[in-house]
């Protein structure tokens, strides 16, 4: 692996195996915010308008639901919304990916996990309950966290909008998640790590090295190591 270059290596170590094998909306995401520099957290008004945003969403769906299914209608939308948004690719809902923010993980510098995700969303709602003081916590805290965000261990920073369809993503991390769910995987860890950690992703990066090393003895043309390399990452799901 240590030969491997280094456009190469983030191929088998990063996150270009796993894009260029999912759906083309998920492509170009940025799949962590950088902690590590200079960065700025969200401030309480792009927030403010980022939770109006998704109100305007779901409230049509929420009012369907909520006649088709009186009393739970609409509480399976939020839980299948906001969660799964968060702890998709786009580490946001629609409104907080329109107002250029992103939800991730405090310390480990990365998206959330679905246990993350959905500790956040149910401690909302008790930011919400008592008179939204765990929302204005946000106005006097260190790292502009609310009371949700200190729970679950988050921080809501800002990143570039993504120039992706937000609903295709979404569809596409609750059909994941389902998955996960009648498979019994685990949903505590993060949802890349669970696809690059398959038994196929493993024996994909082999074949990808010993590729790599014909190419650098000459056994192959660049040509042919591109072709078969396009081949062999199109093979993991």
């Amino acid at each position: 692996m240590d030969n491997i270059n280094s456009s190469d290596s983030n191929n088998l170590n990063g996150h270009s195996i796993v894009d260029e094998t999912k759906p083309v909306e998920e492509k170009n995401i940025n799949m962590n915010v950088n902690l590590n520099s200079n960065y700025v957290y969200a401030g309480f008004w792009s927030r403010f308008f980022a939770l109006m945003i998704d109100g305007v969403i779901i409230c049509i769906p929420s009012l369907i639901l909520g006649l088709l299914f009186p009393y739970v209608g609409g509480v399976l939308l939020g839980l299948i919304y906001r969660p799964l948004f968060e702890a998709s690719p786009l580490m946001a809902t629609p409104g907080k990916a329109f107002m250029g923010i992103a939800v991730v993980h405090e310390t480990e510098h990365r998206r959330l996990n679905y246990k993350e995700a959905y500790i956040r969303y149910l401690v909302a709602i008790v930011s919400g309950i008592i008179m939204f003081i765990g929302y204005l916590m946000q106005l006097f805290t260190k790292k502009r966290q609310t009371l949700h965000d200190m729970v679950a261990g988050v921080v809501v920073v800002k990143q570039i909008p993504p120039d992706v369809e937000y609903f295709k993503v979404w569809f596409a991390e609750l059909k994941f998640f389902a998955n996960s769910l009648w498979n019994g995987s685990n949903i505590n860890s993060n949802p890349e790590e669970n696809k690059n950690n398959s038994p196929d992703s493993k024996h994909s990066l082999k074949l990808l090295e010993d590729l790599f090393q014909l190419k650098q003895s000459g056994a192959i043309t660049e040509e042919e190591y591109q072709v078969k390399k396009t081949e062999i990452l199109s093979k993991i799901n």
